[in-house]
């Protein structure tokens, strides 16, 4: 079983869409990620991620059982509250340094302030707000994963829906996420969660359901029912005669029904073309994608980065339409050259990258003669298990008995690791 790089082609989309939201939104650029009302790259980052999560986690569950996965969703957890920190802490220095209207949040009263609401993750600048929403959806995968683990995912997908149904006519002040500006809500987790939690569910299904097989089966009917439901959106709601709806059908904030339907029909199609496209096209037509959705998070952590830091130090807004198109390339070719490195040098966990750059700037030792016994790097390694080599964006040296598609995130590297393999496998990483 291979990597499904269609998941990773539509990850690199919303990507993509999230870039020119943020540096280009008024350019051509944008149309073709936003041409779909109420579908933006932020929907497809947590659909996807639920999706990603479920495949994952439902092989680590099975084979090496819950403590092992509830370890590895903590640290993962972690990296996010790090990479949140950090764009946090970038919006602080902005504030501090006069450049405050870039992050759309309050006034900070020096550094100490700052750092207090920066680790109690209050300071989220517009546009670098989505990892807290993401950390959780995670947390709450703890007391999601023993039930799918018993077979109750009607029972998961029935409270998800039954909370969403609540927070469409009730939402208390502590169903929302906030920041520290003006309107402080941000996201309302209860309504959100209904791009997380069914995309968790079928992730977690994802082999039993044979989801691929049934979207490819069905392609042309999900294409068709996306796009006529997109122009219902856009000619009833959007711009028609029930335009005085919107604000019930299709907030952001509170994510309506217009963006939950539109999402689960759009995000399909455009994973269902790439599958169709990948039967035809070798990957490397799709490596911009493929390489940004495989390294999302890092992806998102850049572009966050460069919408506070691109302002001041580049290029002064407002900004003509050349410049917003030269802006938005120039982050994401930052992105893709970001995961391109990661692959490069092998960095499957960023802990790793100051040992891995050393190792390529430094030239290597001359290797000492091994003893009787000892393999060499020119002969047959049988202390380690027979496997083949496949030239492969997702695959390097894999021993028998990995799959490291059914690892998309790497963890079992470090348990075959253990018992004397090695793993060559650096794109596997979820969002």
């Amino acid at each position: 079983m291979k990597r499904d790089l269609a998941i990773d082609a539509t990850r690199g989309v919303a990507i993509w869409s999230m870039i020119t939201a943020h540096f280009a939104q008024e350019s051509m650029l944008a149309t073709p990620t936003h041409a779909y009302p109420y579908v933006d790259g932020m929907s497809a980052f947590v659909m996807l991620s639920g999706i990603v999560l479920g495949l994952v986690y439902q092989r680590w569950v099975t084979r090496h059982g819950l403590v092992f996965a509830y370890k590895r969703l903590a640290k993962r957890i972690l990296v996010l509250y790090l990479c949140q920190l950090v764009i946090a802490l970038v919006a602080v220095a902005a504030a501090l340094e006069g450049h405050r209207w870039l992050t759309l949040l309050l006034p900070v009263d020096g550094w100490g302030d700052g750092l207090r609401l920066a680790l109690t993750m209050d300071y989220l600048p517009s546009g670098g707000n989505i990892l807290l929403l993401y950390m959780v959806l995670l947390i709450s995968a703890f007391a999601l994963f023993p039930l799918l683990r018993m077979g109750w995912w009607r029972w998961v997908l029935a409270g998800s829906l039954a909370l969403y149904a609540v927070s469409l006519v009730y939402s208390p002040d502590w169903f929302y996420l906030s920041a520290y500006q003006a309107a402080p809500h941000i996201q309302n987790v209860a309504g959100w969660q209904i791009m997380f939690v069914p995309a968790l569910v079928i992730g977690w299904n994802w082999s039993t359901w044979k989801v691929p097989e049934f979207v490819d089966r069905w392609i042309v009917a999900i294409v068709v029912a996306a796009l006529g439901v997109a122009l219902f959106f856009h000619f009833g709601i959007d711009q028609g005669p029930w335009a005085h709806l919107e604000p019930t059908v299709a907030d952001k904030l509170d994510f309506r029904p217009a963006r939950a339907v539109g999402a689960y029909l759009a995000i399909p199609a455009v994973y269902g073309l790439f599958r169709l496209l990948l039967t035809w096209w070798h990957h490397d037509w799709l490596r911009p994608l493929v390489m940004t959705g495989t390294r999302s998070l890092d992806s998102y952590v850049i572009q966050a980065i460069a919408l506070v830091v691109v302002p001041i130090h580049i290029a002064h807004r407002p900004w003509n339409s050349v410049t917003m198109d030269a802006v938005a390339l120039l982050v994401f070719a930052a992105c893709w050259g970001w995961a391109e490195f990661r692959h490069l040098a092998h960095i499957d966990k960023l802990h790793k990258l100051p040992v891995r750059v050393v190792a390529l700037v430094r030239p290597r030792r001359a290797e000492v003669a091994p003893g009787p016994g000892v393999p060499t790097s020119e002969e047959p390694d049988a202390a380690r298990p027979a496997g083949p080599v496949v030239d492969d964006l997702s695959a390097g040296v894999v021993p028998a008995g990995y799959r490291p598609a059914d690892d998309p995130s790497g963890a079992d590297r470090d348990v075959v690791e253990r018992a004397g393999a090695r793993i060559d496998e650096p794109m596997g990483v979820h969002p």
